[in-house]
């Protein structure tokens, strides 16, 4: 029964930490390893103008929620400009509650200005992990058609263009491109010509391929965005959204071809402009976009801080920054706990303590392996002389192991002034070992001594220096302290594991060398 339980147990832990790890992975995005970089995008908007001494208002199409990316740091900066930032009024009119519109504007003001402004608005576009760059996302739900407002002159140059494309084409596939090839410029249809007459330009064609897809019955909208490349004056590109068998499709104008953009960004839908002034002249926006390498885990951390998911709610980057430093430190004990199990019950290797190879592993990655050894090891002798001579007094045990603790501490102080003397600054490192495990070690080495002679205590010693060692290679991974840390379920893992070797009752390794004579027989 103990054997049933033990497996379910050990499954249940398993298939748990695996579980969670896998999501955190391969679901939220966590990198696997620490130098893991991703490319994100610094994009910002100047908007210039001159005041005329008189009220001012800017308005500003901000980014809002796009597929693939995920807005964050964002910044207004303004001199002594009011700010109110909000999602904008489906007639482009100005600020509304309701969330689910499709645009967000920011909209300074002031009293009074006069001569050249400049305000800034700046963010972060990072790619959102996983994310599938063959859907295209859109935030609202199934639209509606807009009057395209026609003049009965228009109107009959609309129903006459429509006929001709409707005529030379099968679908909504062919239908598009032709449409869009009579709009755009060069265009000899008069239909188009007329229609498009005040309106130039591949903006203009867009507009009215959207008041004419309306006119026909398939709700349609223009997009207008940016192309992720370096770029100090991006320009805007303008794209063609329309809604048909249940779902949005983009067509690159452009291109002439429907598709799903790549690098490109929508930046604001609909006819509104970019951005609007009362109150001064010369309005300019320049756009300006660039690269930026960032850690993969600060970047999914920051991300996944904003779209919060339950389980960020229990994670360790929670806590403040000192306590995060020091649980990267303390996750790493049962690392050596692990290889220690390990090293003893299935390899043979004899230690002094359960636990103290790994608590002096865990000071060696202060002291660096080499200064840790030789430091650990003039401790260890000059500590054990001075219990043999403790010997000859006949104290009780807890006075003696009182009275090593205090050798010990004065050994380490006295060790830590002389090698700084010496021009050796290192040794003041020795300050870092556990001194109470020190000192029992050396009390334990003493009894080994007498009772099993001299030759058994050093092959202890030799034994737990090593199982530090290798516990010291293991615990400085730099590949391991990250996935100890952003990966705590894991450590469910190494407990299943634990308990598997705990019931390891076979021989280990040493022993068959041990035995080797009697295994011939």
């Amino acid at each position: 029964m103990n054997s049933l339980q033990l497996k379910l147990l050990v499954s249940l832990l398993l298939l748990t930490g695996l579980g969670i790890f896998g999501y955190k992975a391969f679901v939220l995005g966590f990198p696997l390893t620490p130098e893991e970089q991703t490319r994100t995008w610094n994009v910002e908007a100047r908007v210039s103008f001159e005041a005329q001494d008189s009220p001012v208002k800017a308005t500003l199409q901000t980014l809002n929620r796009l597929p693939r990316f995920v807005v964050t740091d964002e910044y207004f900066i303004s001199d002594d400009y009011g700010l109110l930032r909000g999602m904008q009024a489906e007639d482009g009119s100005g600020l509304t509650n309701d969330t689910d519109a499709e645009n967000a504007i920011a909209v300074w003001s002031k009293r009074s200005a006069k001569g050249k402004q400049d305000l800034f608005y700046s963010a972060r576009l990072r790619p959102e992990n996983n994310s599938d760059d063959r859907t295209w996302v859109h935030p609202t739900d199934i639209p509606r058609l807009v009057d395209p407002q026609f003049t009965p002159a228009e109107q009959a140059a609309a129903n006459s263009l429509l006929t001709k494309v409707g005529s030379e084409s099968a679908d909504i596939e062919t239908f598009v491109p032709h449409l869009m090839q009579l709009l755009m410029p060069p265009s000899d249809n008069t239909d188009a010509a007329y229609l498009l007459r005040g309106h130039p330009g591949r903006l203009g064609a867009v507009n009215m391929a959207v008041r004419l897809l309306h006119f026909s019955g398939i709700p349609a909208q223009s997009v207008h965005g940016i192309t992720l490349s370096t770029s100090n004056n991006a320009p805007l590109s303008h794209w063609l959204e329309l809604y048909h068998d249940g779902a949005w499709h983009m067509f690159d104008v452009t291109q002439g071809a429907f598709g799903t953009p790549g690098d490109f960004v929508p930046w604001w839908r609909g006819n509104a402009p970019l951005a609007s002034l009362k109150g001064g002249e010369s309005l300019e926006v320049t756009l300006s976009v660039a690269p930026v390498s960032v850690s993969s885990l600060k970047n999914t951390v920051e991300q996944l801080n904003i779209t919060e998911p339950a389980i960020m709610g229990f994670s360790l980057f929670n806590l403040p920054v000192q306590a995060q430093a020091t649980y990267r430190v303390i996750l790493l004990i049962p690392i050596g706990a692990l290889l220690l199990v390990f090293l003893r019950n299935v390899i043979g290797f004899s230690t002094f303590g359960t636990f103290m190879p790994a608590l002096i592993a865990l000071s060696f990655r202060e002291t660096e392996l080499l200064w840790g050894v030789c430091l650990f090891s003039i401790v260890i002798i000059l500590g054990l002389s001075v219990r043999l001579y403790l010997e000859h007094l006949k104290l009780l045990l807890v006075p003696r192991l009182a009275c090593v603790l205090i050798v010990v501490v004065l050994l380490m102080a006295g060790i830590s002034v002389v090698s700084f003397k010496l021009g050796f600054p290192r040794g003041i490192s020795v300050s870092l070992f556990p001194m109470v495990i020190l000192s029992m070690t050396i009390e334990r080495v003493s009894v080994m001594w007498d009772e099993m002679g001299a030759g058994k205590a050093i092959q202890q010693i030799i034994g737990t220096m090593a199982v530090a060692v290798l516990a010291y290679l293991a615990m400085s991974n730099q590949y391991i302290e990250h996935l100890t840390f952003v990966f705590p379920e894991l450590f469910l893992v190494l407990l299943a594991l634990t308990m598997m070797t705990g019931r390891y009752t076979g021989f280990r390794l040493l022993e068959l060398i041990r035995f080797r004579a009697l295994l011939k027989r």
